[in-house]
Order: structure tokens, then C-alpha cells, then sequence
């Protein structure tokens, strides 16, 4: 039986998923691999072999079944390619990283979201440097859109952020808004982690900068600029749609 005659067929169904999306803003069609045994030895053999800088483009179907203890054919059951089982590790490793993000408590300001939540994110992303560019190298496209989903999922539904993001008018949408800071974050992120001699380091930096570049680009006033800068409570007197953020309330908190 020849090689390709192996692989599964490009339209066929995939199986149930393993995990559900955590938010319905993430693409439904996002795939997740079917459930086995084989399964994680084959996302651990990967990202071991990643962490370990090794070479993107010695990677191939052969060398990593044999670090996984797994065949050929078992490795096709799962995935169609290298940078399909690199994307599903990439997943499974940022799925576990906001896991750790603190909740975002009631009256938090926008500084302590940022705070928060990228010093938890570029902490882990400038630990493992070596995979994350590894797999944006594999993968670029679809890593790279897991991540902005999941940081646009973030900011519009659970950072203090998200009301301005919903009042903001124009012809796009909340979401739409929402993916194009997430975009311009992923874009700025990549360059600083492919430049960076020493990224750990610059990680207090480089949430600072991520901070005060949302909130610019988010069609925050002057006023409430201000405000997240000083880290106090600014009164505002805005227009609103319904479910954002009151008139006369500031948007840096959560109501």
C-alpha cells in the first residue's frame, strides 16, 4: 500500500473535537484532532523536538513518529502533515498558558487586565521562544490565527477594554475591531520574540508598550487615556450603546 493511499482524504469529516471552543468568537472550523493513545505522544514528541531548536525544516512525518514510538500510517490517522500536528501543539500550549490568566475581577482597570494578562502571556512566550517561532516558521497562518482569535476573544469579552471596543461606531464590527488589535498585537509580538536578544527581560517593557498601543487603537478618548495611565477611576461622559458602558462611568472599569 502506497504512502499516499494512507493518508485520509482531504474532504472527509473530521471526527467529534476534542475540546470545545471556549468562546463562540473563535472559528468553528478551528480542527482538533481525533482522541487516541497515540495522540499525545505525537504532540509531545513535537513539541519536545521544538523546545529543543531543532530545525523546522529537518522536521518530517519519519523522524517524529519514531520520537513519538508511533508509525507512519498512526501518524496519518491524526494528522495530514507536519504543520498540522505543529499547529495542534501550538494550540494545546496556549490553550494551558491562558488557562493561567488571572479572571478579571469586577472594578479591575485596563492596567491591571494588561498587567495580568500579558505578563502571564509574553512570560510564557518569551520562555519558549524557540517553539513559538519553530511553529509560526511551520505554520504561519493558522498559528498565528489561533492566536489572534484567542487574544480578540480576550479583549472583547473579558477585558475592561471591551466596551469601548462595542461603542466605537462604524461599518465594522465589535468582532471585526476586536481581530485587528488582536492582529496587530500576534505581528508585533513575533517581531519582538524573532529581534529580542534577551525577550525575558523585556517582558515588563514590552507589556507597557502592548498596554498603551490597545488603548490607543481602541477609540478611547483623551480622557480615558488618561485615566488607565494614572491607574484611577475617570469620570466620562460618552455615547453608548446598549450593554456597554454607562454614560457618565468609566469605561477603564468593569461594571
Amino acid at each position: 500500500m502506497s504512502e499516499q493511499s494512507r493518508r485520509p482524504a482531504q474532504n472527509q469529516p473530521q471526527n467529534q473535537p476534542q475540546n470545545q471552543p471556549h468562546s463562540q468568537h473563535q472559528n468553528q472550523q478551528q480542527p482538533h484532532p481525533q482522541t487516541g493513545r497515540s495522540l499525545a505522544p505525537l504532540i509531545s514528541a513535537v513539541t519536545a523536538m521544538l523546545d529543543e531548536d531543532t530545525d523546522p525544516a529537518a522536521l518530517n512525518v519519519a523522524v517524529i513518529a519514531r520520537r513519538a514510538g508511533v508509525s507512519r500510517p498512526t501518524f496519518y490517522q491524526y494528522f495530514r502533515d507536519v504543520p498540522a500536528l505543529v499547529r495542534a501543539a501550538a494550540l494545546q500550549r496556549m490553550e494551558a498558558t491562558f488557562e493561567r490568566v488571572p479572571p478579571v475581577e469586577r472594578g479591575d482597570t485596563w492596567t491591571v487586565f494588561a498587567q495580568d494578562t500579558f505578563l502571564t502571556l509574553l512570560t510564557d512566550l518569551a520562555e519558549r521562544r524557540r517553539f513559538y517561532l519553530s511553529a509560526l516558521a511551520l505554520n504561519p497562518t493558522e498559528v498565528a490565527s489561533d492566536f489572534v482569535r484567542y487574544i480578540s476573544h480576550r479583549l472583547l469579552d473579558h477585558s475592561p477594554l471591551g466596551p469601548i471596543i462595542h461603542r466605537r461606531p462604524g461599518p465594522d464590527t465589535a468582532l471585526q475591531r476586536a481581530g485587528f488589535l488582536a492582529a496587530g498585537t500576534v505581528w508585533l509580538v513575533q517581531q519582538w520574540l524573532a529581534a529580542s536578544a534577551d525577550p525575558l527581560a523585556e517582558v515588563p517593557d514590552m507589556v507597557d508598550r502592548l498596554s498603551a498601543l490597545l488603548l490607543s487603537s481602541s477609540g478611547a478618548t483623551e480622557q480615558e487615556i488618561a485615566a488607565v495611565r494614572s491607574a484611577s477611576p475617570a469620570t466620562t461622559t460618552v455615547a453608548t450603546h446598549p450593554g456597554t458602558t454607562p454614560a457618565g462611568a468609566s469605561p477603564e472599569r468593569i461594571a
